[in-house]
């Protein structure tokens, strides 16, 4: 009784109210509380991600084989690319240590070394092997939609050191590829590479 008294005369002499510290308390509990829940809530939500990232980079692991290469003007035209012709056959392989490898081939490729009629093919080293090969290592970026291919050796050595960034779009056994670059004419095509899972 005598420290209630004493409360309340805390109170009167000091403008003290003991149920203002009640409340203070509470919400800083409160407070406690909610940031507890946020930290929690973005831990969940940086795991699903995560969760998400692995997914898709297992999806893209192993082997595949090239279905389809198609080029494209802005236009919409379909071009033959001399390089690799209308339908090359190919092999793509990512493994689970970041490592990656791409070969491709023109399927009219009799020699290993061919002679195009045309002059201006004649002095195209890519047309005269009809053959694309490199590897390197490979980074995923799931929000962009993109994979970067980080080219360590190839068959053409202006290649080396670059970084090839493609977007991509995995369903089920196919997985696609495609990216956008100046022609040796000056003009912009979209190069689309289908592949489909490589089975055993």
């Amino acid at each position: 009784m005598k420290n209630v008294l004493s409360m309340v005369n805390l109170d009167k002499e000091y403008g003290y109210d003991c149920r203002q510290e009640k409340h203070v308390t509470t919400d800083r509990r409160n407070v406690a509380i909610g940031l507890i829940l946020l930290v929690s809530g973005c831990g969940l939500v940086g795991h699903a991600s995560m969760q998400s990232k692995r997914r898709v980079r297992g999806q893209i692991l192993g082997a595949w084989q090239l279905e389809s290469r198609t080029v494209r003007k802005t236009s919409g035209e379909t071009l033959v690319d001399p390089v690799l012709g209308k339908a090359p056959v190919g092999r793509l392989f990512y493994d689970a240590g970041g490592h990656m490898m791409l070969q491709m081939m023109r399927q009219d490729r009799a020699q290993a070394i061919g002679v195009p009629s045309n002059p201006r093919d004649a002095a195209n080293a890519r047309i005269v092997l009809g053959y694309d090969a490199y590897f390197g290592t490979f980074q995923l970026n799931e929000a962009a939609g993109t994979i970067t291919h980080h080219v360590q050796g190839s068959l053409f050595p202006e290649d080396l050191g670059k970084d090839f960034q493609r977007a991509f779009r995995i369903e089920g056994d196919t997985f696609t590829l495609s990216f956008t670059s100046k022609s040796p004419d000056g003009f912009e095509v979209t190069r689309t590479l289908r592949f489909r899972r490589a089975k055993n």
